[in-house]
């Protein structure tokens, strides 16, 4: 297990500025996930922890070294990739052990490493089969098997699930999360998909436009967001994010008003942006006795059913709010009407305020 220190990482092609300093402090055996959208600079980062991209300002440490100036194979690294990058043409025993045959190292020990991580990740019954004869999964597991036998201080998964379907990609997620329990590594693995941040992460770095927009736990994330971009990024469905009106009693939102709290500060007639997630808004009639109870600053609104999405054990209830369209959640076997109106009640102390201009979160 190794520390990971970026310290003001910076990468420029030409003029354009790729990363913009960026800070992470990684822990010994911790599961650092980096999500953002496409051309956030995540994978650049990890490419440069890996020494495939150069770095144009700043510092990278692994343990006690700073790595800036060393070759991929001598920062103690290993690296899963997208495209499975597999020898066609070699066993998948050989596969395992091809960087272990080109170390020179003896081949009772090459033998035993490969023995052992493929009873791990349940390859024993394939190794004498070359890629060809293995399915999405069986490949990932196997150029997965191709890092662990390297035994690295340190493992870099860059998108490894993206190209297989989502049952196999749930299934991939499970049986990453027990090899990393079982092996303690320290690990930097890249996704666009927020699910897979959330089910593997200790820690979650949201990033945009190559920078941090904030970082923490997947818990820290989804309940405290700092920013507009991190709570509508977090969440499937995503938090609902309406341009509101302060009024004396609580918001304006459309022609309809809802009687909450807001926060200090804020004064009627000022705009806001107010972030509720499709848990909290529920039909009027699904509100148990208990949330009612805690929920006096909740007022019921009738707003038109746009659309429902049936989900099996729940619904998504798409409607319109004034200029917004928003979704809420009921139970599976709730009988709701698409086109026609329905009052819908905001859980509003689960309710979240960002500041227009900054996108800040008002606190």
């Amino acid at each position: 297990m190794s520390r990971i220190e970026i310290r003001n990482l910076v990468k420029m092609y030409g003029a354009h500025q790729a990363l913009h300093g960026i800070d992470i402090s990684i822990q010994p055996g911790e599961f650092c996930v980096l999500v953002g959208p496409s051309g956030c600079g995540k994978s650049t980062t990890l490419r440069m922890v890996a020494g495939l991209e150069t770095i144009s300002g700043g510092e990278v440490s692994i343990g006690d070294r700073v790595v800036n100036g060393l070759r991929p194979k001598e920062r103690g690294i290993a690296m899963v990739f997208q495209n499975y990058a597999l020898y066609p043409s070699k066993t998948v025993y050989n596969n395992m052990a091809f960087s272990l045959q080109l170390s020179r190292m003896p081949k009772p020990e090459i033998e035993r490493r490969v023995r052992e991580v493929a009873e791990i990740l349940e390859l024993t019954p394939l190794l004498d089969r070359k890629p060809g004869a293995l399915s999405g999964g069986q490949r990932q597991r196997v150029a997965m098997g191709r890092a662990i036998v390297r035994d690295p201080k340190v493992f870099l998964f860059d998108e490894p699930l993206s190209n297989l379907d989502a049952k196999l990609r749930g299934q991939m997620r499970a049986e990453i999360k027990r090899l990393h329990q079982r092996l303690e590594n320290t690990i930097i693995y890249v996704t666009h998909d927020q699910v897979e941040a959330m089910t593997l992460a200790d820690r979650i770095v949201i990033m945009r436009d190559g920078r941090i927009e904030q970082q923490g736990t997947p818990d820290e994330i989804f309940h405290d967001p700092d920013t507009v971009f991190v709570a509508g990024f977090m969440g499937s469905p995503p938090m609902n994010l309406v341009d509101c009106m302060v009024t004396p009693d609580g918001l304006k939102l459309g022609d309809s008003e809802i009687t909450c709290a807001t926060p200090n500060g804020l004064r009627a007639g000022e705009r806001v942006i107010c972030g509720i997630r499709p848990d909290d808004i529920r039909p009027a009639s699904d509100m148990t006795a208990d949330m009612t109870a805690d929920t006096a600053h909740s007022a019921p609104i009738t707003v038109p059913i746009n659309l429902i999405e049936q989900l099996g054990t729940e619904k998504l209830v798409h409607f319109s709010a004034g200029d917004h369209e928003m979704i809420g959640k009921t139970g599976g076997r709730v009988t709701m009407a698409e086109g026609a109106p329905h009052p819908m009640s905001f859980d509003m102390k689960h309710a979240y305020f960002f500041d227009p201009k900054s996108e800040k979160r008002i606190r």
